[in-house]
């Protein structure tokens, strides 16, 4: 199951549906709106926050009701109520990592069952509640209201494997304008501190919802602005986290040798265990996309002999306590390890590594589509072995992952796999040319092609 936080109010599920879209920009067009309609109306992201969490006990000013009713087209009543299950975009269940059986095709249930628009609402009800007794209107934040964003932050990194990066996104921004408004609240360094780390670890995940929606520069400002976080609350294990995401993103936007840097950088200043081992293992990747072969299998030697020496005994909150999407498990490193010797040219072993991802992935409760990116892998090592059947077979159960779910690691893996289909060893094979076709129409129904603007 899918789990999302429903929206407190219509205004809220309004809103949502473009995630994209910040606080500051929706302020901006609502005052314009105001000034469209001779109305003088000025609203802040805070105040919109408080609107969206449905914290008010009485309407805004009779001026900023007009305005909002012109701007949202709804009456401001219903703006500030609860969203009716029409108002709510269907959300979309969610999707096995694993894989299936022999025969078997990927299921998916299109549409809300009653239990989960049940579960929306018992949860829409708890933050209600927990926003009112954050917003008490005191100086001193409750621990409370901090222990309840730092369990948000890890239900977030957890369930991320499993919900679409548009919705993940949206939550993300909903948690961190959360923290945001509690860190304006408190004078206490303890309590801001708290607060500064879990704005760090929100702005960590917002940056991988953006790199899974291939939008490079809100992907690499937001991993920026979570080490700058990590900065202030001396973090080890975030400004590690960071690092290796800033090189993701600096190599799948045509930046290697910066990539190379940067991993190597954060891999001398990582903490021991698996934080170090992601590291060395994207330091890999980098350098297979450098070509330099010797230098991607010393990454991922030493990643191999890091990861034996310290096991799952690490102790860094973020990769080893929090897991899911910041933690790095065996499947996740076989996943990494394949992606880099298949660069290299090491089909044999590429494809070793790939079926070992795919084997270990039900015990790996790490990372996103794990099995699904080590299936692209596969089957590019296939074909550079010639060995178009078996290509086909590994790319089969690929197919019916709903759209929201087809992450740009998996579009970009499946794009390479395509661009070896175009070879000359395969240009004329009938099988060929029907496979490119299914990964084109993959590709275009995918996340990233989904936003506004994309082709």
């Amino acid at each position: 199951m899918v789990r999302s936080s429903a929206p407190r109010t219509l205004l809220g599920a309004i809103i949502a549906r473009n995630p994209l879209q910040s606080l500051e920009e929706v302020c901006e067009e609502f005052e314009q709106a105001g000034r469209n309609i001779g109305e003088k109306v000025s609203l802040s992201p805070r105040q919109l926050d408080r609107w969206i969490a449905g914290m008010l006990t009485t309407l805004p000013r009779p001026a900023a009701c007009r305005v909002a009713e012109h701007y949202w087209q709804r009456p401001i009543q219903e703006l500030l109520g609860l969203p009716s299950s029409e108002d709510l975009t269907p959300p979309i269940a969610a999707v096995s990592t694993g894989e299936p059986t022999a025969g078997e095709e990927i299921q998916h249930t299109p549409q809300r069952d009653p239990s989960q628009w049940e579960r929306e609402l018992v949860m829409a009800a708890a933050h209600e509640s927990m926003g009112h007794a954050t917003d008490s209107g005191s100086d001193v934040i409750p621990e409370a209201s901090i222990e309840q964003l730092h369990a948000d932050v890890v239900r977030a990194a957890r369930e991320y494997r499993d919900t679409p990066p548009l919705m993940m996104l949206a939550e993300t921004r909903r948690l961190r304008n959360t923290a945001w408004m509690l860190l304006d609240r408190t004078r206490r360094p303890a309590q801001k501190a708290d607060l500064y780390l879990a704005s760090g670890q929100l702005c960590a995940l917002m940056s991988v919802a953006s790199f899974d929606l291939a939008v490079w520069d809100a992907a690499e400002e937001q991993a920026r602005a979570a080490y700058t976080y990590a900065e202030i609350v001396d973090h080890p294990g975030l400004r590690a986290w960071t690092r290796g995401m800033q090189s993701l993103v600096a190599y799948w936007s045509g930046r290697p040798r910066e990539a190379a840097r940067i991993a190597a950088a954060g891999a001398d200043a990582a903490p021991a265990g698996k934080a170090r081992v992601r590291l060395l293992c994207i330091s890999a990747r980098a350098w297979s996309h450098l070509g330099d072969a010797d230098r991607t299998k010393a990454a991922l030697d030493a990643a191999t002999r890091e990861f034996e020496d310290t096991g799952d005994d690490g102790t860094d909150e973020l990769h080893d306590e929090i897991g899911g999407e910041f933690g790095w498990g065996h499947a996740r490193m076989a996943m990494c390890s394949g992606t880099a010797l298949l660069r290299i040219g090491d089909a044999a072993s590429a494809a070793a590594q790939a079926a070992l991802a795919m084997q270990l992935h039900d015990e790996d409760g790490s990372g996103a589509l794990v099995a699904a990116k080590a299936r692209a892998d596969l089957a590019q090592a296939e074909l550079m072995r010639g060995q178009l059947d078996a290509a086909t077979a590994a790319l089969d159960p690929l197919w019916t992952l709903p759209s929201e779910h087809r992450r740009h690691g998996l579009v970009g893996r499946l794009t390479d796999v395509g661009r070896v289909l175009t070879s000359n060893d395969y240009r004329t094979a009938g099988e060929a040319a029907s496979l490119r076709d299914r990964i084109e129409v993959f590709t275009a129904e995918s996340a990233p092609r989904a936003l506004p603007g994309r082709a």
